[in-house]
Parts: C-alpha cells; sequence; structure tokens
C-alpha cells in the first residue's frame, strides 16, 4: 500500500517531545511515559534543556541537538512558547507536530497566534494534530500522543474513533474495553488537520471496520464529502453524533424552509446520501460502534432475540415498536426445531422466551440460538438477559451463545437489559468470539436497527443518473436579487413541470372583472404585497364563490395591504405537504418534505435531501414522513397518486440544483396532494443576494 500523507502524523518511526519532565505527576512526564505505554518500538526523544536523561533515554536542550530529524514533535508547552518550538521545527524540516495548548494569549498580536500557526505549517506542509486536543493513539503501532496521563489497556480492533470534543475522545477510548481501536484522535482546532484527513487515513488502515465522529462543525465541507463518498466505495459505515444544532440561520431565514433547515437539516441530507449513521448520545454511539465492529455478517432480513425472562422480553418488544424496529417471522421449520429444546409451558416464537431449569441449559441454549438466528428470515440475533461475572447461570447461557456462534456466521450479540451489570470478564471473552456485549435495551435495538439500515443502504442499486434541466433563464432572472412575485414563483415551478391553479394578478379596482373572467369560481384572494408570509397578516381569503364576494374581499384587503392581489382558483381538497429547499454554502441544495399547512410546524415532521435525486429516493423520503398514513388514505380519504408526487418531488429536486447558489431559499406551502396528482398552491421565492426579511 503506498504511504499516506498522513502516516508522517500518525505513524511515525521517531516522537521528540518538547516539554518533557522528570517532575512526578506532570504532564511532562506523563507525555513521555504515555508514548511508550502501548508498546511503541521508535524512537521518544524528551527535550528538556535541565535534564540529562529522562525514563532511561537521553533527554535533549532543544530540537536542534537531536541526533536526527523526528518524524513528528509533540509541543507540550505553554502557548507563549509554542510558535518559537514551531519555528524550530521547521527549520530543521520536521514534518508533522502535535500542539496541546489552546494558543490563546491575554497580548496576543494580530493575526492571533491561531492564525500564525495555521500558516507557518500550512507553508512548511506540515501535517498537525490540534492545537487545543488531546492527542492520538494508534493502537496498532503501540503509540499514545497525550497531553495527560490515561490508563493501560487500549485493546485493537476495528474502530476508528475521531472526536472534536477531548471529553468525548477520553471517555470512549479511556473507559470502554469491549470497544477496539484503529485510532483514537482529538481533533481540536484542526488549524491544518481535518476530520477528514484523518477519515481517509482511517480507512486505508485495513483494521479500520467502522469509524466513528463526535463531531460539531465541518471545517472542509469539500474534503468531509470526499471522505464519506470513499467510506461508502469501501463499505465502511461511519456512525456520527452531531452536535451544536444551530439556530442563527433558523432565525435569519425567510422561509419556513429556511427556518426549518436551520435545524441542520443539510447534515441530515448529507448523512442520509451517504449512509451515514446517526446517533444522539454517547451510549448508543457505543453500542453503534461495537455492533459494527464484528466481523460476522448481518444477512438479509429482520432481528431474531432470544430471553431469560418474560417480563424483559415484553419490555424489549416495547422499546422496539417505539424506534421502529421489527421482529422476523419464524418459518415452520425453525419453529418444530426450537421446540424440541424448550421446556413445557414456552412456545418457539420471535422474540424468544427460552427461560428453564438448568437442566442441559447450555446445549439447549445454543441449540435454541443457533436454530432462531439460522431461519433464512432473520438477519441477525441477541441473546438479552443480565449477566454478571462469577455467577454460574449466566456463565452458561454465555458459553451457549460461543457454542451457537459456531453454528452459524450471523452477527451475535449478548446485550445487558440493565447498564450496570458487571460483566467485563463475560464481555472480553465474548470479543475472542467475534461476539460485542452492549449494555442496556435501548441501546442495543438501536444498534441492531442501525446496522441493518446500512445493510440496506448498500444493497440499494445506484441511483439513476439524473439530468438537471435548462435553467439559465430563471437562473439570470434570481442573480439579480429582485424578489419574485408569487405569481413568477409558481410560474417558475410550472416550466419545470410542478402544477400550479390558474391564476390572474390585480393591481386596482379596475382589473377585477378582467382577472375573474379567466378563473371559475370558488377563487382564493391573496395580497401580492411584499409579505413573506401571507397568512400571518390576513392576507389569504379562501372560497370566494362568485365575483359580488370577490369584489368585497379585494377592497377590504386593499385598504389594509395595498392594492397588489392575486386570484387563484380553489384547488381541490387532499392532504396539504410543504416542499421547500435552501442553498447551504458547504453542501449544495437541500430539499426539505414536510407536513403542509399548519401541520408544518406543529408536527415538526420533515425529511430532508442533497439535490437532485431520482424517483425512488423520492419514494424512500415520503415514507419517512408521519403524515404518509394520510397520503395512503386515511377515515375514507382516497391514497394519493403516490407515484406522481414522487416524480414532481424529484422534478423539483432538479429545479433547486439546476438553479444552484441563484435560489437562496424556496417555500411551496401547501402542496396539495389528491388521488390525481400535486399542486402548488403558495411559493415563495427568496434570492441570492436577499437579505434577512427581503
Amino acid at each position: 500500500m503506498a504511504d499516506h500523507r498522513l502516516d508522517i502524523l500518525l505513524n511515525p518511526r521517531s516522537v521528540a517531545i518538547v516539554g518533557a519532565s522528570d517532575r512526578p505527576g506532570s504532564n511532562g512526564l506523563a507525555m513521555v511515559r504515555m508514548a511508550r505505554l502501548d508498546g511503541f518500538d521508535g524512537e521518544v526523544l524528551p527535550v528538556n534543556p535541565r535534564l540529562k536523561t529522562l525514563e532511561g533515554a537521553t533527554c535533549y536542550p532543544d530540537l536542534a541537538s537531536l541526533p536526527q530529524v523526528p518524524d513528528h514533535v509533540v509541543i507540550g508547552v505553554a502557548s507563549r512558547f509554542v510558535e518559537d518550538v514551531l519555528d524550530q521545527a521547521i527549520a530543521l524540516g520536521v514534518r508533522s507536530a502535535t500542539i496541546f495548548a489552546s494558543l490563546y494569549l491575554d497580548d496576543d498580536s494580530t493575526p492571533a497566534l491561531p492564525a500564525r500557526v495555521r500558516h507557518k505549517a500550512r507553508a512548511a506542509g506540515m501535517a498537525l494534530c490540534g492545537a487545543n486536543c488531546m492527542g492520538f493513539y494508534t493502537p496498532h503501532n503501540g503509540l499514545r500522543v497525550a497531553s495527560m496521563p490515561s490508563p493501560p489497556g487500549i485493546r485493537r480492533g476495528g474502530i476508528a474513533w475521531i472526536a472534536q470534543s477531548g471529553s468525548a475522545f477520553g471517555a470512549l477510548a479511556h473507559n470502554d474495553r469491549r470497544l477496539g481501536f484503529s485510532l483514537c484522535v482529538s481533533t481540536g482546532m484542526e488549524l491544518v488537520t481535518t476530520v477528514a484527513d484523518y477519515m481517509d487515513w482511517a480507512l486505508e488502515q485495513p483494521e479500520t471496520r467502522v469509524i466513528g465522529l463526535f463531531l460539531e462543525t465541518v471545517r472542509d465541507p469539500a474534503a468531509f464529502v470526499a471522505a464519506l463518498d470513499k467510506a461508502r466505495v469501501a463499505q465502511t459505515p461511519v456512525v456520527v453524533l452531531k452536535v451544536g444544532r444551530t439556530e442563527k440561520s433558523a432565525q435569519m431565514a425567510v422561509s419556513h424552509t429556511g427556518a426549518i433547515a436551520g435545524n441542520d437539516a443539510a447534515y441530515d441530507a448529507l448523512f442520509r446520501k451517504y449512509g451515514v449513521t446517526r446517533v444522539a448520545d454517547m451510549d448508543e454511539m457505543a453500542a453503534t460502534l461495537a455492533m459494527f465492529d464484528t466481523p460476522r455478517r448481518v444477512a438479509p432480513g429482520l432481528l431474531g432475540t432470544v430471553h431469560d425472562s418474560g417480563g424483559e422480553r415484553e419490555l424489549v418488544v416495547d422499546i422496539a415498536e417505539d424506534i421502529g424496529l421489527e421482529f422476523a417471522e419464524l418459518r415452520p421449520a425453525t419453529c418444530t426445531e426450537i421446540a424440541r429444546h424448550l421446556e413445557p409451558g414456552l412456545h418457539p416464537e420471535n422474540p424468544l422466551d427460552a427461560y428453564g431449569t438448568g437442566n442441559d441449559l447450555v446445549p439447549r441454549n445454543a441449540a435454541m440460538i443457533a436454530a432462531l438466528v439460522n431461519d433464512p428470515d432473520v438477519a441477525m440475533g441477541m441473546f438479552m438477559s443480565d449477566p454478571r461475572d462469577g455467577y454460574d447461570y449466566a456463565g452458561q447461557y454465555v458459553e451457549g451463545l460461543v457454542q451457537a456462534a459456531g453454528r452459524t456466521d450471523k452477527a451475535l450479540a449478548l446485550v445487558t437489559n440493565y447498564s450496570m451489570t458487571d460483566e467485563r470478564a463475560f464481555a472480553q471473552d465474548l470479543l475472542a468470539h467475534g461476539i460485542p456485549l452492549i449494555r442496556g435495551t435501548r441501546n442495543a435495538l438501536l444498534a441492531a436497527r442501525h446496522v441493518m439500515d446500512w445493510r440496506d443502504h448498500l444493497a440499494r442499486p445506484a441511483p439513476t443518473p439524473v439530468p438537471l434541466p435548462e435553467a439559465q433563464h430563471w437562473r439570470a432572472r434570481l442573480t439579480t436579487g429582485a424578489p419574485l412575485s408569487e405569481q413568477d414563483g409558481l410560474g417558475m415551478l410550472a416550466d419545470f413541470g410542478l402544477d400550479a391553479p390558474r391564476m390572474a394578478q390585480v393591481g386596482s379596482e379596475d382589473d377585477l372583472d378582467a382577472a375573474l373572467a379567466q378563473l371559475r369560481f370558488p377563487v382564493v384572494l391573496k395580497t401580492a404585497e411584499d409579505y413573506a408570509h401571507k397568512s400571518d397578516v390576513g392576507g389569504v381569503v379562501l372560497n370566494l364563490v362568485d365575483a359580488q364576494a370577490a369584489a368585497r374581499a379585494y377592497t377590504e384587503m386593499a385598504a389594509r395591504l395595498g392594492p397588489r392581489a392575486l386570484f387563484a382558483e380553489m384547488a381541490p381538497k387532499g392532504t396539504e405537504l410543504a416542499l421547500g429547499a435552501v442553498w447551504d454554502d458547504g453542501f449544495g441544495p437541500v430539499v426539505l418534505i414536510s407536513a403542509g399547512g399548519v401541520l408544518m410546524e406543529l408536527l415538526h415532521d420533515s425529511v430532508a435531501a442533497l439535490a437532485p435525486f431520482d424517483e425512488a429516493e423520492a419514494r424512500r423520503l415520503l415514507t419517512g414522513l408521519r403524515v404518509m398514513r394520510l397520503l395512503e388514505g386515511y377515515r375514507g380519504q382516497p391514497p394519493a397518486d403516490f407515484e406522481a408526487l414522487a416524480a414532481r418531488i424529484a422534478a423539483f429536486s432538479r429545479m433547486v440544483a439546476a438553479l444552484g447558489p441563484a435560489c437562496r431559499e424556496i417555500d411551496i406551502n401547501p402542496l396539495v396532494v389528491t388521488e390525481e396528482g400535486a399542486m402548488a398552491l403558495d411559493c415563495l421565492v427568496v434570492p441570492a443576494g436577499a437579505g434577512p426579511g427581503d
């Protein structure tokens, strides 16, 4: 395998440690000891002008005195000394460094120290971990570049753990010995080397099975997207805990769609495209990483579980329903085989209550677990209980699970229903057989759902290539920054294949007769003055049944809001959706679909995807909405024309992709969906260059 540009940073053969110390309890002493804790066999070169030796190694007064140019320099000094050490390293030709200090100075000059360090390191072609980080561990070569003491015993495995939070970095690396790592890194300020760079390196390590990210922000969107694409090609899952959901962009948005997108919809859309698993907390992260790190396969089908408690089995069923996880229906032959090993009063089914006496417990459990998991409709299996080290009964069913593993190649896990059980010895024994032990019922079920979702993502056919329509006219119009009227916005939609009702615009009472003569009653009246949200100012009047009612409504509205208005034919009743898009500077056009009308903000029911996409993806997006039940037909309402709706949404995605950054926001609310198709009733378009409130 060709050398990677980060090998010099993450896999060096010589490491100089500036700030090394012999003072007991100091971080300077910890840095030296940590470098060798896991068996690193390269050169460790401590640097301290007052010491001759340290921890059995020669200590050097400065970098220039070293007997060789080190691959890596650990800059473990206070912020005010960092720049001088970095200058020395660059002068020597050192190609990588780690900086622990925050680089914030009370009396700093301009540009500030972080900017100066970034510029110097980049100009020298130096890979840089930090600043303001806790370092990194590469267990497979035994190196820890650490800013402080940490416990021994990090297990080698397939997890690349990349965290923008130092505490999150340590939480998994320093505590959870069920997890095995190919890389642990605290990225800090990412002055030079970013999350995307670490991902790229991890994907080229043969040990890596899964990448876990604790993510606050993406500093290099293009490189991050490239890393996700590389992971998808390599079929390496990526699990993300994304924090810091900003409301700033929501406050600045003009449209409802823009407000929803402020809740990090661009990340949701990006993760959806690349099959990234998004988790909600650290416990779910650990469980999911453990499940992805197993060498066993997740087959087609649904979950199978075995229990030693009827009551806890009911708990599992309840939680599974809450999170949308289904259990496989066992085939008759499987039920017959399981029944041979069940004690009286128990039934062969999934989830399976296998509790009984201790008679032949190990062979019976092994036979039942293997029979259930080997059912053609079972994707993976979990034995769910409350094991504790030293408990003979638990030891027997753990042994039964190990024996079952010898009869199947499908993914297996032991799950504790209570996350505080003491089962560390059991966990280590099971890992030797490729079986993770996952703590907590909900965490385990979420992990099962995530690995099966990833399996399904990989199994999907490649998306249909989506040709973009010609949009030069509308791009030019939007680039001027001039606002589009609602009529213009609906006209733009019509040019790209989205239906809208017939309409006529008026500017005074003199226009009424000619305008209404073009339309069929009943009609709706909407203000065409500069109000982004017409209903909020009483700018919409529905169901005007004749010319007299229309004239009265217009006279009243013109007096309040101004004379410009739009009449449109009333659309048929149907399910209301909202369809919109925003341009994200990092990731491009993001399409959002949600419940429409008043339900949009009430239900918080939305999905997001990067544009453009095909009809198949549009169908998947729709099925992710709770409002899908209405589209399927609810309480006598006819089902919507689902295929026509998916085609319109895909066409909309092609339109916004073709418009590109010329369209900052677009909002269709409502999009009325009926058994005959979908019609846009209201359209707000925010051109590029328009400011908040324009």
